[in-house]
């Protein structure tokens, strides 16, 4: 498994921890990907390179989606929960438990083939905090087994669970 480039796309400690343990693995440069103004143009230029997304908000398009190896860590247990601030819709809805996924990417958000999970259980004294902290945690300890399954091609599809991510809409006023 070559790829012509590996970058980390993310924010904090999770990106950062990640980009070390790629590097290790990988025994090839992981470029950081920070700052960069107009992230739609410089992903648009990639071929077959391995972009690792760890904690990021970043929306991968189509065309990147196609010509590279995209994975992400999500923070909740996939097929629920996906898009933003999973750990917060894990406490609003009284899961019992919640967890981390690193998954592929692919076109719809939060879909792709699932490389690993792990649960987390959840109780009453839980906060939005300490459940973020706990999930990096095991994120950052999950990463190498997931670069051990994507090396290995040993991934299993997500099944989608038709109604089970649920979605807010709620009306803003402006006053």
């Amino acid at each position: 498994m070559t790829y012509s480039y590996i970058y980390i796309i993310g924010t904090g400690k999770v990106a950062k921890e990640c980009q070390k343990i790629a590097n290790d693995f990988f025994r090839q440069e992981v470029n950081f990907v920070k700052n960069i103004e107009n992230l739609d143009d410089f992903f648009k230029n990639l071929k077959n390179c391995l972009i690792i997304s760890a904690n990021n908000f970043y929306i991968f398009k189509k065309e990147c989606i196609q010509k590279n190896t995209i994975i992400n860590y999500h923070n909740a247990l996939l097929p629920f929960h996906r898009g933003c601030n999973a750990h917060i819709w894990s406490i609003w809805e009284n899961d019992k438990k919640t967890g981390i996924t690193w998954h592929m990417v692919k076109e719809s958000i939060d879909t792709g083939d699932i490389l690993v999970q792990k649960e987390i259980k959840l109780d009453n004294n839980c906060t939005a905090l300490s459940l973020l902290n706990a999930q990096h945690k095991l994120a950052l300890t999950l990463f190498r087994e997931a670069l051990e399954i994507l090396k290995n091609k040993t991934f299993k599809m997500q099944i989608s669970g038709g109604g089970i991510t649920k979605n807010y809409l709620y009306q803003i006023m402006v006053i």
